[in-house]
């Protein structure tokens, strides 16, 4: 599945000038040098051929093609050099026109027939030091904070990999049918360039913190509808002015995300090139409590009681 898209120039009251089928008639002009070979060619009348030229010469206020000795069939016609100009002109326009549709349609039907999903990396490489222990497998409200994380996350939009180097979360992944890449260091930048290469061709790719477990799955789902508003921006979850992750990184931006090092995650982007900060839309939050992590026991103690009211 894929759009169809056929780029037309118009006049102010939507009048068809010049589109598809003059470009391909013109430039079969050029080929034979005869409108009535190129008109034999496109399995249309001579009169018709003839038509669309001189309506479009009208409209456009320029002639496009000149008589010429020669040419399949004796005299023909040769394109002028404001028809060139025209040709070249419209030939980039629809080719930029066809990626941009092509990016936006991959977006917005993301899992959708053959479709590829988004991205999707799961930060699941901490030692979980200042909480003393494995959090991601620690208990909250009965279930695993990493399994509410990824319980989260909508499967029909994201692709989704888990970058962890320990094993107790590989076992976990593997009983809940996630994919897992393993991490081989132990920084940020590790997880992310496994990521990174893990996504491949996605036209844009969400990292998510593995100890992020109240973010709702209607907040991921905005995330990936405002990505798909338009593919080149980068877009994170936020409540008022204060923003946080989830975040979702175009493709144009995997090659930077690739190449950090040290323990920094795809936001150092944002501090690195201030520039960016233009590029990011921000999703609101139904509450505050999506943004929460856990870090230390008390963190988990107080996101327990914040999921207890909102289950009731």
């Amino acid at each position: 599945m894929r759009p169809t898209i056929s780029p037309y120039i118009t006049t102010d009251e939507k009048d068809k000038v010049f589109g598809p089928g003059p470009a391909t008639l013109l430039r079969l002009v050029e080929r034979t040098g005869s409108l009535l070979s190129a008109a034999k060619a496109m399995g249309m009348s001579y009169s018709k051929a003839t038509h669309l030229v001189k309506h479009a010469e009208e409209r456009l206020g320029v002639t496009l093609t000149m008589r010429s000795a020669g040419g399949e069939g004796g005299g023909g016609s040769v394109l002028t050099r404001e028809c060139q100009d025209l040709l070249d002109r419209y030939e980039l326009w629809s080719a930029s026109v066809r990626e941009t549709t092509d990016d936006l349609f991959g977006a917005a039907f993301a899992g959708t027939g053959k479709t590829p999903r988004l991205g999707c990396v799961v930060m699941a490489s901490g030692l979980g030091t200042r909480f003393g222990g494995q959090k991601l497998l620690s208990d909250l409200g009965g279930r695993p904070v990493l399994e509410r994380t990824l319980a989260s996350i909508p499967r029909d939009l994201f692709d989704v990999i888990v970058v962890t180097g320990s094993s107790d979360v590989i076992g976990l992944c593997e009983r809940l049918g996630v994919k897992c890449r393993i991490n081989p260091g132990r920084l940020q930048s590790d997880s992310v360039r496994v990521g990174i290469e893990a996504a491949g061709k996605a036209l844009g790719c969400m990292f998510a913190q593995g100890d992020q477990p109240l973010v709702r799955p209607e907040s991921m789902r905005a995330l990936a509808f405002e990505f798909a508003r338009d593919p080149h921006r980068i877009v994170r979850l936020a409540f008022g002015d204060q923003a946080a992750s989830p975040v979702i990184f175009p493709a144009w931006l995997f090659g930077s995300l690739a190449s950090l090092v040290g323990d920094v995650g795809g936001l150092e982007l944002l501090r690195r090139s201030p520039d960016l900060s233009g590029l990011v839309s921000l999703v609101q939050a139904q509450d505050a409590s999506e943004l929460e992590d856990i870090d230390t026991r008390e963190d988990s103690c107080r996101l327990e009681q914040i999921l207890s009211l909102r289950e009731g």
